[in-house]
């Protein structure tokens, strides 16, 4: 039996299980078949509009095209009925639609190292995909609330409103509601494991390290545990525990005796020139454990460092703790070792000096980054600020 929200286990198990079973996707297929399917197919065409004209989507077609050729490479005969958007969201996620589209957030383009560790998320999406496995919750889904507004228990749910039920089931308008009562928003720790395993040997297969697989939630636990993210009790998690993830794609890559590449250099040269935006965007949610243990690994990495020690001092700026100004100069001194550091750099070390009482430090500060950017938008206002030093 898969796994089934504890709440309605004793509901459920008068239907003889929680879990429902659907056929493999198969290659080609241009319109959904069931009923059920042709409403998630619905949804997922309305949201896909809205995205595909989101002001968040990432409008740059070198790095769109770089992705979306890591995602046909893992997923092969799948590839033409795929369409991948790539958002600028600043969190760790990809999700594929039950109609073939997906969505790529720039918060796991910086958090994957290499093309293998991106070809891993994107096999997995694909193996959620391809294994129909939105199509399988639904019905599971359908299956269990119908059972509970016989027994009255939607009463529970008064805010939500009433869930129509019958011989088809839930309309696609009652999708909202699903999610709503915590049924449909996530997949099941099975599912998660199944797509886990069928993805790793997607990734393996069109020629990538598996090593790398494994090493994607390796660095997602840590910034989890630096930070004390918190975690869903394990009784409701809809993804299997990050350790025991952790552990199953070790054994995988252990067993499967494979080499391959890990195509860093390429997925640089596609990734590099979007960072410093990404960086910035991280930054203004205000996370900011999460974003130094980022950094510490991207420093780690070694790539434009300039760019990299100019955020960690923006990240000590925002922070303004006892002694983060101090610290923040320094960051941005490093940063002006190496020709990456923006230009920007030279303005906020005067800031953060201004701030220190260091104020002939600041000004010469201040006058190089005017040298260095006399056209700026700002030059008057840094022009003030110089008046106003002593």
């Amino acid at each position: 039996m898969k796994h089934c929200p504890l709440a309605i286990l004793v509901l459920t198990a008068a239907l003889g299980g929680c879990a429902v079973q659907v056929a493999k996707l198969e290659p080609g297929r241009a319109q959904p078949t069931e009923v059920s399917e042709r409403g998630l197919w619905f949804a997922s065409r309305k949201s896909e509009q809205s995205v595909a004209i989101s002001g968040r989507r990432v409008k740059n077609p070198r790095l769109e095209e770089y992705v979306a050729g890591v995602q046909c490479r893992v997923s092969a005969a799948y590839c033409p009925e795929i369409r991948i958007y790539t958002m600028q969201i600043p969190d760790f996620n990809a999700a594929m639609a039950p109609n073939g589209f997906e969505q790529v957030w720039t918060g796991l383009l910086l958090r994957v190292e290499n093309e293998a560790q991106l070809a891993t998320v994107l096999a997995h999406e694909t193996a959620h995909y391809t294994l129909r496995h939105a199509l399988e919750q639904f019905q599971t889904t359908r299956r269990t609330a119908n059972l509970l507004l016989a027994t009255q228990l939607g009463l529970l749910f008064g805010g939500i409103g009433v869930i129509s039920a019958g011989p088809v089931g839930f309309s696609t308008g009652n999708i909202g509601q699903l999610i709503a009562m915590g049924y449909l928003a996530a997949y099941s720790r099975e599912q998660e494991a199944e797509a886990d395993r069928h993805g790793f040997e997607l990734m393996a297969k069109a020629g990538y390290a598996p090593g790398e697989a494994a090493k994607v939630w390796a660095n997602l636990i840590e910034e989890q545990r630096e930070c004390a993210l918190p975690t869903p009790p394990a009784l409701f998690a809809s993804h299997p525990p990050s350790a025991e993830r952790l552990q199953s794609l070790r054994q995988l890559a252990e067993r499967s005796g494979r080499s391959g590449i890990t195509g860093r250099s390429d997925f640089l040269a596609a990734t590099l020139p979007q960072r410093g935006k990404w960086l910035r965007m991280e930054l203004a949610t205000r996370r900011l454990c999460r974003v130094r243990v980022l950094l510490e690994r991207l420093i780690e990495q070694g790539e434009n460092l300039g760019e990299l020690y100019y955020y960690r001092g923006e990240l000590y700026r925002l922070r303004g703790g006892t002694g983060d100004f101090e610290r923040a100069a320094e960051a941005y001194r490093k940063a002006l070792d190496y020709p990456s550091a923006p230009v920007a750099t030279h303005r906020e070390l005067g800031r953060v000096l201004w701030r220190a009482n260091r104020p002939i430090e600041a000004r010469q500060a201040f006058r190089r980054y005017l040298k260095m950017a006399e056209s700026a938008d700002d030059a008057a206002m840094i022009g003030a600020y110089l008046e106003r030093l002593p």
